[in-house]
């Protein structure tokens, strides 16, 4: 779990395989609630590792996975019906015409918990979609009121530095470029401390976006440079698309010759997520994003 909130998913995969094959041989003999809490926690890491890495399919068939295992144990596992739909509201995020979906997930999982640390995490993921989707300004200012730094539940290091990102980030869209940096820069200070990289990534490319947008073209090349290569390394696909998009227009004027290795490399990556986006809308599993107020989904049930 360490691994995948510092970004890196290839690592927090072999973790949860390796502690999965470990849990299968306690299954054969011990079938308490406890095993089919850490079982469903793994599988839930194991989907969060392929979404990343935009492995959209692989990533829903997990999910199934965990739904599957949710109904088989429901009796001591009611707690997690949270967590699922959380996931696949993230899921439906990455999704092209999905962020509706999201939006009814993250509805549907803040029913089903009281989790103060749960219900941060879908509040500041509902943030993201308001934005996208550029929703009325009252629900966005209210759930941004409600995700404030100081407001984030005890002493979650991770939460506290999101909400500065999330609230950064809305600074931007809403033009407040000053209150934006300041946030920013704190963000990249409390991500650091933590190596919540996927988090530095995504600030130091909003921070480009600002010095975009002031004329600094210097500072706001460094900050992409960086977050590219935090987001090559981790590897997250939709940072890797962010930052090429970023380089090349960066790169346009002066250098044409790195601008055209960005184009031809952010067209390979927005390749692989149409080709994994047809995939998984063509799969059953997707149907998943239809479970909303039933006790479990109507279709889609696999065996894990």
């Amino acid at each position: 779990m360490h691994a995948l909130q510092q970004g890196y998913t290839d690592k927090a995969e072999s973790y949860a395989n390796k502690a999965l094959q470990l849990i299968n041989k306690q299954r054969s003999y011990d079938n308490d609630s406890l095993v089919s809490s850490y079982q469903l926690i793994l599988m839930e890491q194991l989907f969060l590792a392929h979404l990343l890495r935009g492995e959209t399919a692989a990533a829903v068939k997990e999910l199934q996975k965990c739904v599957t295992v949710y109904q088989k144990y429901h009796g001591t596992l009611k707690h997690h019906r949270s967590s699922l739909h959380t996931a696949l509201g993230l899921y439906a995020m990455i999704m092209p015409g999905c962020l509706d979906h999201a939006l009814t997930q993250f509805n549907a999982a803040l029913k089903h918990t009281s989790e103060p640390e749960q219900i941060a995490f879908i509040k500041l993921n509902s943030v993201v979609v308001h934005l996208k989707q550029n929703l009325p300004k009252d629900q966005l200012h209210a759930l941004l009121e409600s995700v404030e730094p100081g407001r984030m539940p005890g002493k979650c290091h991770s939460l506290k530095a999101s909400s500065y990102c999330i609230q950064g980030m809305a600074a931007l869209v809403e033009g407040r470029l000053t209150d934006a940096k300041r946030k920013l820069r704190e963000t990249v200070v409390m991500a650091n401390k933590a190596d919540l990289n996927k988090l530095t990534s995504s600030a130091f490319l909003l921070l480009a976006h600002i010095f975009v947008d002031i004329g600094n073209q210097t500072d706001a090349l460094e900050m992409v440079k960086s977050a590219h290569e935090i987001a090559n390394r981790i590897p997250d696909i939709s940072l890797q698309m962010w930052s090429c998009k970023m380089l090349e227009q960066l790169y346009r004027t002066d250098q044409p010759e790195k601008s055209g290795e960005m184009r031809e490399l952010r067209e390979k990556l927005s390749a692989k997520i149409e080709k994994e986006s047809e995939e998984s809308t063509s799969l059953p599993e997707h149907n998943l994003l239809q479970w909303l107020d039933s006790e479990f989904p109507s279709s889609c049930m696999s065996m894990v």
